[in-house]
């Protein structure tokens, strides 16, 4: 299941949405999401101006719960 503490501990920090995504092959939406601001910030692992998420709502927690373990999780 993806959190907020184990991405802070892999990333180093928190992150985009789309590196969310590509790290654990789920298909998170906007909705899915708490941000940090309402406006874009770097990302630090893609170096892009995203609105970076700080938390997730319940129905990002029960589309990890689902995923299937992979060599990303």
């Amino acid at each position: 299941m993806v959190t907020n503490k184990k991405i802070i501990q892999i990333f180093g920090g928190n992150v985009c949405r789309k590196c969310i995504n590509k790290k654990y092959r789920i298909h998170l939406v906007h909705t899915d999401c708490k941000y940090e601001l309402p406006y874009p910030a770097l990302c630090p692992n893609c170096k892009e101006m995203k609105n970076i998420v700080t938390g997730f709502r319940f129905s990002a927690y029960i589309k990890s719960m689902f995923k299937k373990k992979g060599r990303y999780s």
